[in-house]
């Protein structure tokens, strides 16, 4: 709404000249051309000479990095260059499936796309579709409704090509069982646990190696650079509560946007769809769309009819029934006629891309119109807001042009009202407030504000919040003395020779047990005791699952004997594991649900092989050429 308010306020000669000239170039030659008349389009890659633009990259890219930051991934952490990488090559990756979708003529209808977006949960109000939702929410990923539709349609066709190929995978009983078999393997394992804590006081470090370790490791011991941001923010927020409104103007602000609160008429419609994908079988599809027609029109019920013989599997099992929807969702040829049908009425067959489609008018929602005491909250905070935005651009500006204008922030701040706030000292790494903000960052760290002592310019920390910025004070990063990090470094290099100890202890155990010493011997020998746990499965919940997983990874040894290793621990601890007594599960054991599970399990493993081979295999053999 912002920046609609800031596209209003562009009204000079030459922004006139210039939309006129859109508008001609638009009516004439259609939206494609704009880039015709402007500029070529930047590519950064062609596949089998089918482009991937520059265009498509920045907004999978910023779809990516807004994905992880939904995820709490630090803005820092995000590495742009890797990031950009593994974009182009999903894109790329993307482009060569859909050729092979094309090539293997992959269809996805109409009406099955329709249908999902209208069960689609996020595009719902109460469980019913909402159109309203539907465009918000598509708008906030970078997607128009025409695009989005490409996009999920997409998605489809090449769901369709990984269940094609995964539908090849098949496994044998034998392997079956085999799996299931070894899955359900028990064995005796025991341990000893070597205590990285009890070994500290074993070691020593001398004043050389303290010193030698500092001198070779001073970039670890140099202290973050950091800054004390003081700055002044706008928030809209704050401006809403200034705003007063009057009856009479919101009165007539109602009048104005009256369209917007109401209700547009909804129809619950269901549809028998006859397919028909070309020419060739066009006739044969009106042929039996007119006999099932004719067949309603004799008493046939519509459900049981919709049931049988429509090709849309979305809402064939529904009795055709596709929801409650506004106009602006469905294929406009079948729109027309869906929202002409009166109560119970059905349609003759209507064509459309997908085929032949028989309507049914099932129920219908009038539209309404609201007074405005009906929506009078709704209505105030949306013209309040409206008022506040106004104010909000407008004392951006200024606060724009006063931190051009001023030597420090005082003066933005008296004519605006704004408080002066500061950060405290906050290093390029911070996360919180608007010290988390990598536009605030960039501005603070460059040599405008932190050489010259500048104020900054206007920065968005988002749509409702600006803020101007500038460097109260700066500390270079420095030296820490050896003095204030010596113990620091002896517990480091402690612990280090603690842990090599651990292992080297470990080592000599398994040495001595593979050499036929006694069990009892060996934990003797070094003051430990074993830890026994018989008949331990995989998922011995008991049981470190550390020590667990690494006994099931160790070599089954022969009857009567042992297997022996070992395996440090995330705590620092280090442990010599003895496994004894494999016994692998009776695969006559095996009841019908495991087998079908365990078969599932590994078809759906082997199915994600064979869509990667085939992955491979078109890159092998497709011309790609990057131009980035």
């Amino acid at each position: 709404m912002l920046i609609q308010h800031l596209r209003d306020r562009s009204e000079g000669v030459f922004a006139k000249i210039l939309v006129g000239l859109i508008i001609i170039v638009f009516a004439l030659f259609g939206f494609g051309s704009i880039t015709t008349y402007l500029a070529p389009v930047p590519k950064v890659a062609v596949v089998n000479g089918d482009e991937i633009t520059q265009q498509e990259m920045e907004l999978a890219v910023e779809r990516n990095r807004q994905y992880q930051l939904s995820q709490d991934v630090n803005p820092l952490d995000i590495d742009e260059d890797q990031l950009r990488d593994n974009v182009l090559q999903t894109l790329i990756t993307r482009k060569l499936l859909s050729q092979a979708v094309e090539d293997m003529n992959l269809q996805f209808s109409e009406a099955r796309l329709e249908k999902e977006i209208i069960d689609t949960p996020v595009f719902q109000i109460n469980n019913v579709f909402d159109s309203e939702q539907f465009q918000v929410v598509i708008r906030s990923s970078g997607f128009t409704p025409m695009s989005y539709r490409d996009e999920m349609r997409s998605d489809k066709l090449l769901g369709q090509l990984m269940s094609a190929i995964k539908s090849t995978v098949f496994v044998t009983d034998s392997m079956i069982r085999r799996v299931g078999s070894l899955s359900g393997q028990t064995r005796d394992i025991a341990f000893l646990r070597l205590d990285l804590e009890s070994l500290l006081s074993e070691v020593g470090v001398t004043s050389e190696e303290l010193r030698s370790y500092y001198d070779a490791n001073l970039q670890s011991y140099e202290t973050e650079e950091t800054v004390d941001i003081g700055y002044v923010e706008l928030k809209l927020a704050d401006i809403i509560d200034e705003v007063e409104v009057t009856e009479a103007a919101l009165a007539s602000y109602y009048t104005e946007h009256r369209a917007s609160y109401s209700m547009p008429e909804s129809r619950r419609v269901a549809h028998i769809l006859i397919e028909s994908s070309d020419d060739s079988d066009r006739e044969a599809a009106k042929q039996k769309a007119r006999e099932i027609h004719q067949q309603l029109m004799s008493g046939g019920d519509f459900s049981e009819l919709a049931k049988e013989h429509s090709d849309d599997p979305g809402s064939a099992a529904n009795g055709g029934d596709l929801g409650f929807s506004e106009r602006g969702i469905f294929d406009p040829d079948f729109e027309v006629v869906a929202f002409e049908l009166d109560l119970e009425q059905i349609s003759e067959p209507v064509l459309t891309n997908d085929g032949y489609h028989i309507i049914k008018l099932l129920e219908l929602e009038e539209g309404h119109e609201p007074e405005l005491e009906e929506v009078r909250e709704t209505v105030e905070n949306t013209y309040r807001e409206s008022l506040a935005e106004d104010l909000f651009i407008s004392r951006s500006n200024r606060l724009s042009e006063l931190a051009f204008e001023s030597a420090d922030l005082q003066g933005p701040a008296a004519e605006l009202g704004l408080q002066i706030k500061s950060t405290g000292h906050v290093s390029r790494k911070a996360t919180e407030g608007i010290a988390g903000d990598i536009k605030v960052m960039d501005a603070v760290f460059s040599g405008d504000l932190l050489l010259d002592g500048n104020n900054s310019d206007i920065i968005e920390i988002s749509q409702t919040q600006h803020v101007i910025v500038r460097v109260n004070s700066h500390e270079l990063g420095k030296l820490q003395s050896f003095e204030d990090v010596k113990e620091s470094i002896r517990e480091n290099l402690i612990r280090d020779k603690a842990s090599e100890l651990a292992e080297s202890s470990a080592r000599e155990m398994v040495a001595m047990l593979e050499s036929g010493s006694v069990t009892r011997f060996v934990a003797d020998q070094y003051g430990l005791e074993w830890q026994v746990f018989s008949s331990a499965d995989r998922n011995q919940t008991d049981l470190d699952p550390d020590i667990r997983d690494h006994a099931f990874t160790l070599p089954r040894p022969a009857e009567g004997d042992k297997s022996i290793g070992y395996t440090g621990l995330p705590d620092g601890d280090v442990v010599v594991i003895s496994v004894t007594n494999v016994v692998n599960r009776a695969e006559s054991d095996l009841i019908a649900t495991e087998m079908t599970g365990i078969g599932g399990f590994l078809a759906s493993q082997q199915g994600f092989l064979d869509f990667q081979e085939f992955q491979d295999n078109l890159s092998g053999i497709s011309d790609i050429a990057r131009t980035q």
